[in-house]
């Protein structure tokens, strides 16, 4: 259902692949970022996730392992 509402752009599926084979990300890590990025593009005005908005997200989800995931 999560991919019916979060309709993505191709080049926003290449930025998300990427992105999850380079930091080795979780499928629920996806699914959030997903979200994220949905978020982004609706208050942007935009119908379907972009490569931008599919990005923005993707630093946000760097900067929380960063800061919030020090052991």
């Amino acid at each position: 259902m999560l991919h019916e509402v979060c309709g993505t752009e191709p080049a926003a599926d290449e930025v998300l692949r990427v992105a999850f084979e380079r930091f080795g990300l979780s499928a629920r890590a996806y699914d959030r970022v997903l979200k994220v990025a949905r978020t982004i593009a609706d208050l942007d005005g935009a119908a379907r996730i972009t490569a931008a908005h599919a990005a923005e997200a993707v630093r946000y989800r760097t900067l929380d392992r960063k800061y919030w995931n020090r052991r």
